[in-house]
């Protein structure tokens, strides 16, 4: 089983504010949580738990819980998903709580050439605390918290919402992926009080993953399957609002280990650099990410990631396209 899937180191640190995402450093270890289409992507029945803890030595760290199921069906060359996630941010103050369906579909084009596409609904329920502060109380130029709001902060207020996300992705089997989606395409409110200001801001995503096989010498077509030894480069961009995230990472798997490396960039001063070492058992996967806050900037600190992944394999006559991803 260990075949069937592999992580790839990204790197994106989770700058959240009440109108940004939360994000993993590994989120190619995070089933579907960079593009919808992915979804069902291990040609497996895949569980996942994952966590994140983000600058703790700041004594404001975040926390994140991500707890995921998804598994293709081959005849019908479909995929289906679900998700919660948690999200805890400045000690309590913003508590987000993300449930998710996902939807995917995968068209063959030729021998080895796919197209995937994913649709993918959440309803969010988030909480806030005393302590919360409006998104008119952040100064943009210096990063400030202002003391003012003009909306009311009532103690312990919830909001709740629909939200709809898509995506697409190009695959040429076991070589190469190019993909991109837009979460948020509705942009719902995301605050107590209606405010043009308090909207959830759609985050567009495009992202490119190439692997080598390191043991293969008659090339990949007609494979349904990697060999145990290989090479992954993977890049992605992200914005959302006026907030942009760019990383490039590589690894190798030697397995049953893999390892990687990867450097990220909110394209100004922000910059991370992260490390990932996982292991394989059979259906068993587990995964570390430590990120080394590099920013001169003195907003952040180390953060780490623990990923626990259990696949079950079932055989199938006709499979679809293995994707690694």
């Amino acid at each position: 089983m260990r075949k069937l899937f592999f992580a790839i180191l990204g790197l994106i640190g989770a700058f959240a504010t009440s109108a940004q995402d939360y994000t993993f450093s590994n989120h190619n270890i995070v089933p579907f949580s960079l593009n919808p289409s992915l979804v069902g992507n291990a040609n497996a029945i895949r569980l996942g738990l994952n966590y994140r803890r983000q600058w703790p030595t700041l004594g404001n760290c975040y926390n994140t819980v991500r707890v995921s199921y998804d598994q293709n069906f081959y005849k019908r060359m479909c995929s289906l998903g679900a998700f919660y996630t948690h999200d805890n941010m400045a000690n309590g103050d913003i508590r987000t709580n993300e449930f998710g369906l996902i939807y995917g579909h995968t068209m063959r084009i030729s021998d080895g050439y796919f197209i995937r596409l994913g649709v993918q609904a959440s309803l969010f329920y988030n909480q806030y605390g005393k302590d919360f502060e409006f998104g008119d109380q952040y100064d943009w130029g210096t990063g400030a918290i202002l003391p003012h709001t003009s909306e009311n902060m009532t103690e312990n207020g919830s909001t709740s919402f629909l939200d709809f996300s898509a995506g697409g992705a190009f695959i040429i089997e076991n070589c190469l992926t190019l993909g991109g989606s837009v979460y948020h395409i509705g942009e719902p409110e995301n605050g107590i009080f209606e405010s043009k200001d308090n909207i959830l801001s759609r985050r567009f995503v495009g992202h490119a993953n190439y692997v080598l096989d390191l043991e293969s010498t008659n090339g990949l077509w007609g494979r349904r399957e990697m060999s145990d030894k290989y090479l992954f480069i993977n890049a992605a961009y992200q914005k959302q609002h006026n907030f942009e995230l760019a990383y490039l990472g590589a690894g190798v798997m030697l397995s049953p280990i893999i390892g990687g490396v990867s450097i990220k960039s909110d394209m100004e001063a922000v910059n991370t650099i992260s490390f990932l070492l996982g292991g394989t058992y059979k259906g068993l996967q587990a995964y570390y990410v430590y990120d080394l806050f590099t920013s001169s900037k003195k907003n952040g600190s180390w953060s780490h990631e623990i990923s626990i992944i259990y696949i079950i394999q079932k055989h199938e006559k006709y499979p679809c396209p293995v994707v690694y991803w």
